[in-house]
């Protein structure tokens, strides 16, 4: 654990090899596909998802099938998390990513995953795990990285990411792990695949979720304490005053316990 935790906090990244088997790499694929036709359909005949940038890229999974939580809560992964965050922290967003051969994405761009926002801290206020459901190589597009680019506060230059960019190549079930504050992009797919990948923002509890989990999960709350925690049951923001303090006592019935 060591080696990849030095390489995630001086590089920014850190890659790990055999985390899933060819098995659960093949029904994550499946239900991955099967649930990005679900969304495509959800917004069928109200616009065309390419107008907005989201085509092939499919939206927190876990919430249609619960192959999907064994990945976002992979026994194997969530140590190096707590290692980095501490032992309290949420899932911001799980999102599949599937690059087409040969056609624009929109994550062809050089960018962070907190859209907006460049600033650099000393202790990472959040850590992506990004797991290869397929070869990542040249021809597929693997994804391309700027090393030691999360320490930095502003947006390099394009001659600056052409220079020092490199691509992660890897193979079906590694998971490459980075400090979310480090530029990344998707390459180009030469091949004659799909390049499917799956993507977990792990964070501290004080940033918000890209999506509202506990009510898009219609507020049942899970029975394993790490899960509710993770999910961000345990940080709802409360709605009124009485809310606050009934969740204030909640909590201190759990202390007293």
């Amino acid at each position: 654990m060591k080696k990849h935790l030095e390489e995630l906090d001086i590089l920014g990244y850190t890659l790990i090899e055999n985390i899933i088997t060819p098995e659960e790499v093949k029904k994550i694929i499946t239900k991955l596909e099967d649930t990005w036709k679900i969304q495509e359909q959800e917004v069928s005949g109200k616009f065309d998802i390419r107008e907005i940038a989201e085509n092939n890229i499919v939206r927190a999974p876990f919430a249609y099938d619960d192959i999907f939580y064994k990945a976002l809560n992979n026994p194997k992964i969530i140590p190096f998390i707590k290692e980095v965050l501490g032992d309290y922290f949420i899932l911001s967003q799980q999102n599949g990513v599937m690059v087409e051969p040969n056609l624009t994405h929109s994550q062809n761009k050089w960018h962070r995953d907190f859209p907006n926002i460049h600033y650099v801290s000393d202790s990472p206020l959040a850590i992506n795990a990004f797991f290869c459901l397929t070869d990542f190589t040249l021809e597929t597009g693997a994804t391309q990285l700027l090393p030691h680019s999360h320490k930095i506060k502003y947006i390099p230059s394009d001659e600056y990411f052409n220079k020092h960019g490199i691509s992660i190549e890897a193979k079906a079930g590694s998971v490459f792990l980075f400090n979310t504050m480090l530029f990344h992009r998707t390459g180009i797919n030469t091949s004659q695949e799909k390049r499917i990948g799956l993507n977990h923002l792990y964070t501290k509890y004080i940033l918000k979720q890209q999506i509202d989990i506990p009510a898009l999960l219609n507020f049942k709350i899970p029975k394993d304490p790490f899960l509710n925690m993770l999910m961000g049951f345990d940080s709802l923001v409360p709605t009124s005053t009485l809310d606050y303090r009934l969740i204030r006592k909640a909590n201190n019935d759990k202390k007293i316990k």
